[in-house]
């Protein structure tokens, strides 16, 4: 009986005894003599020990006590022997497609041949072989089983339960069929993100743009359409707020060996690991030869690395997915309102230049950074790396430059609009109520400007800016203050401010504001906005409006807007531009006020703190 030895091979302890040992020395000699008149012989030939040891293992775990000379011959014959190659020149002068071809027929003929049976494996057992049987049955990579059965725990809560049902169905292997393994990896050649869909092009021997579009398609469906939130897909397509298939994407990425060798990347398109086909991978040069893989302690230090990052690099995805959206959303929503804005822009600028300017920068601004978002997602979808011609970006550049500057000129001359500041105070006509009491009212003015005097009501749309007609904007900054009189008589005045270059320009702006209102007796109708005249420009225009009472007398409100109570100032010191606002007293509907000696006293709440004492009075007694 032969002397058993333990030997390392591929970083596997593996018992064998002295005769079988000279053959595997012999054999070993012969690859590495044969591959080292190769670059990149020593990366082969690692592959190689890497395959034989996993070979060798398989025998071990069927209860044999060590590795053998017959085991060695069987290894041989499955991996093949350099002279071998050597011998095939007629095989070696095939076209590669028609090699290529070959080999899948045989495979494909030995798939059909072989008899498959369902069964947990205990080779690729992590807690029962269930995923390990399912992927041997199928002949794909355990972690695409195990990805699925967490997919679909997830999704209906299922999944677990099948697991327990097979794992007491199933019988557990004790030998398994030696196939070609497929392992999915992600593919360093023609990655665009992170080689996974590439990988998963190259596992499933399918074009790239298909994986990348599925893992893509929630992500686009958020930013171009929001279905995800419509309910109609039955699987949750979000958790935690990203879309399942990018969280999907990220946990592969991270957890997903690279192809980095030969073997590897043989594994990865379902190719038989031997002799004759590293070879052959080395001399087409289609594989590539990278540098030797890390080893464990420092894989398993990267992996952590990895998930970090690409967790960071995720919430940086999302963020630049949400600015994707605003910028698309920005864009159709100026396309879909344009019929609106335009007329609009008279208000922000001064003149037909200043609007046109406007308007072409700002589609400059919006549409080229549009098209560079929507050519980039192309080229990530279909992988295409091709660099766009230098004449477009120089274009493009030029022409995003110019609707920029376009846009900070236009906002600079309007800046400079509100340099200056002007108002004045103007004396209304008011007749004295013929009793104490004066009731204030809105004031409905039609399209046309007429005054109706007779319709209460306020239509809360019709705040802000609105249309009278093509040319004639009604704007609602007016407020309403009511103060003392300083005198026995009622008084009622307007102050009409604006915002100029100069004081000049600021006072052509407000005087021309026209303040429109009515009285009937003892009923006094307020306006809620006034127009611009045709061809000014909005520059803080606004209109104060002071109704004094004397002190004793009593005034009434009825169905004032909330704007009354509101003073809107636009302020621009030191280049800074604000908005500021100013509270005014509110008065309720159909409350009687009386002007006391420090302001009005609701005669409603004081009749009320009355009947309340009365009747605590009532109650004590």
């Amino acid at each position: 009986m032969n002397k058993i030895i333990n030997i390392n091979l591929a970083g596997r302890l593996i018992p064998i005894d002295e005769s079988a040992y000279d053959l595997l020395r012999d054999y070993l000699n012969r690859l590495k003599a044969f591959f080292s008149r190769e670059e990149g012989g020593d990366e082969i030939l690692q592959d190689m020990e890497d395959r034989i040891g996993e070979l060798f293992q398989d025998k071990l775990k069927k209860n044999s006590p060590c590795i053998t000379a017959a085991d060695i011959s069987e290894m041989i014959t499955i991996m093949g022997s350099p002279e071998q190659i050597e011998n095939e020149t007629a095989e070696e002068a095939q076209p590669k497609s028609e090699q290529r071809k070959a080999g899948n027929d045989h495979q494909a003929s030995a798939g059909r041949t072989r008899q498959r049976h369902l069964f947990r494996s205990k080779k690729e057992q992590m807690v029962g072989g269930v995923c390990g049987g399912l992927a041997s049955y199928f002949n794909i990579d355990p972690s695409i089983v195990r990805v699925a059965l967490v997919l679909i725990t997830l999704a209906w809560g299922t999944g677990l339960i099948v697991y327990l049902i097979l794992w007491a169905l199933l019988p557990l292997a004790e030998e398994e069929p030696n196939l070609p393994k497929r392992r999915l990896y992600r593919n360093p050649r023609q990655k665009v993100v992170g080689g996974v869909c590439s990988g998963i092009a190259a596992y499933a021997n399918i074009d790239p743009i298909i994986p990348r579009v599925v893992f893509a398609a929630p992500l686009l469906g958020i930013i171009f359409f929001g279905i995800l939130d419509n309910g109609i897909f039955f699987f949750p397509v979000l958790v935690g707020g990203l879309p399942t298939l990018v969280l999907l994407y990220i946990i592969l990425w991270a957890s997903l060996p690279e192809a980095t060798t030969v073997a590897e990347k043989l594994e990865m398109r379902g190719g038989t690991v031997d002799v004759q086909s590293l070879s052959q991978a080395m001399k087409s040069n289609e594989e590539g030869i990278v540098p030797v893989r890390r080893s464990g302690l420092r894989s398993a230090f990267s992996l952590l690395i990895k998930i970090f990052v690409f967790f960071i690099l995720g919430i940086i995805l999302l963020a630049l997915a949400g600015i994707i959206v605003a910028v698309i959303a920005t864009f159709f929503g100026l396309a879909t309102t344009s019929a609106f804005l335009f007329p609009l822009s008279g208000l922000i600028t001064e003149s037909e230049t200043q609007k046109w300017v406007l308007w072409i920068s700002v589609v400059l601004a919006l549409v080229l950074p549009f098209i560079t978002i929507i050519r980039l997602l192309v080229r990530l979808v279909t992988g295409r790396k091709k660099k766009t011609s230098k004449l477009y970006n120089a274009i493009a550049g030029i022409l995003f430059s110019a609707g920029v500057f376009g846009v900070f000129w236009v906002a600079s001359s309007i800046g400079r609009d509100f340099k200056t500041s002007y108002r004045k105070t103007y004396p209304l006509s008011l007749a004295q109520p013929t009793n104490d009491t004066l009731t204030i009212r809105q004031m409905i003015m039609d399209d046309g400007g007429e005054v109706d005097g007779e319709e209460m009501g306020w239509d809360h749309e019709t705040e802000g800016i609105r249309f009278r007609d093509d040319t004639t904007i009604a704007i609602s900054n007016l407020s309403l203050r009511i103060r003392k009189s300083p005198d026995s008589l009622y008084h009622l005045e307007v102050q009409k401010s604006a915002y100029g270059k100069n004081s000049r320009r600021a006072q052509l702006l407000a005087e021309p504001l026209q303040f429109i209102y009515k009285q009937e007796g003892n009923v006094l109708y307020l306006p809620k906005d006034f127009t611009l005249p045709k061809g000014h420009p909005f520059r803080g225009q606004k209109m104060r409006v002071e109704l004094q009472v004397p002190e004793g007398k009593v005034f009434r409100t009825e169905d004032l807007v909330d704007n009354y109570y509101t003073d809107r100032s636009f302020v621009v010191k030191r280049g800074k531009f604000r908005y500021e606002a100013n509270n005014y007293p509110s008065w309720d509907d159909d409350n009687y006020y009386k002007m006391g000696k420090d302001g009005p006293v609701d005669q409603d709440e004081r009749f009320k703190d009355t009947d309340n004492k009365d009747t605590t009075d009532n109650g004590d007694r």
